[in-house]
């Protein structure tokens, strides 16, 4: 058996289907037949093939179930699938910045949507913001204004897990806002309500920009070298969620402390 032969198996539509079912639960002929409404015997003809590809097997009791090797073709299947649908998106855009452990679970990522309206997905990452109870996570080479009200939530009642990655040039270009001003003494202090160097990292580079929240996950990817806000991946569905806060943590890893870079902008404040 070869690459080629177990892949021709799947180009059969019902034939992939019945795998596809077995994956989700092992079954009985009778079962299948049932469920996909497929005559009892195309149901034996694509059993049979697909045993003897060793991609199914079947019990004692005549149940049949995924083995190993067929569940490591469905993942990648669901890959594919994942990747065709969205091809005119992926396609257009700069997906290197993705790690490649991630890149192999865009399989789970069934239920993502693009949108194409700027605004529309400005207005998309505010809600998410503003809608978030629990945590939020972001990425950006842009300050975000609807981030300030969250922020003072979480500097009143800690409420809010909001941890960012940004770049030296998003922080040079960001002033503390005016109707802050009377509320700290010095940048000293603003720093430390902000528990910023807990918080915020540097990135020396940004390459795309995201937003993982509990109530959904959006994420820009750039296009000709920039980030492309014109377009974007977004969905609510858990998954996506927890693949974006997984993007968000490998990164995390990799960013800088601010405590040096925030000590210079500091004492420059002070001359």
């Amino acid at each position: 058996m070869d690459l080629n032969e177990v892949l021709f198996e799947f180009s059969n539509k019902e034939r992939y289907n019945v795998f596809k079912s077995l994956y989700n639960k092992d079954k009985r002929h009778s079962q299948l037949e049932k469920e996909l409404n497929i005559p009892g015997s195309e149901i034996s003809r694509h059993l049979k093939r697909l045993f003897k590809k060793n991609l199914i097997s079947k019990s004692a009791n005549n149940i049949y179930e995924v083995t190993n090797i067929g569940k490591i073709f469905l993942q990648i299947m669901n890959i594919f699938e994942v990747s065709l649908y969205h091809k005119d998106f992926l396609n257009t855009h700069e997906i290197t910045a993705i790690p490649v452990h991630l890149i192999l679970q865009l399989g789970k990522l069934k239920s993502i949507e693009v949108s194409n309206k700027t605004l529309e997905n400005v207005e998309l990452w505010s809600n998410l913001v503003k809608n978030s109870e629990n945590f939020i996570y972001a990425i950006s080479d842009q300050f975000q204004n609807s981030l300030l009200p969250i922020i003072e939530k979480k500097i009143k009642d800690q409420s809010i897990k909001i941890k960012a990655l940004v770049d030296k040039s998003l922080l040079k270009s960001y002033k503390i806002p005016s109707e802050w001003s009377q509320k700290f003494q010095d940048p000293i202090v603003f720093y430390k309500k902000l528990q910023i160097y807990q918080n915020i990292r540097i990135l020396k580079k940004i390459n795309f920009s995201l937003i993982a929240s509990d109530k959904g996950a959006i994420l820009f990817l750039s296009k000709v070298g920039q980030i492309d806000y014109s377009q974007c991946l977004i969905d609510n569905n858990e998954s996506f969620i927890n693949w974006t806060t997984e993007l968000f943590e490998w990164y995390w890893k990799k960013g800088k402390n601010l405590k040096p870079f925030i000590k210079k902008e500091i004492l420059s404040m002070k001359k």
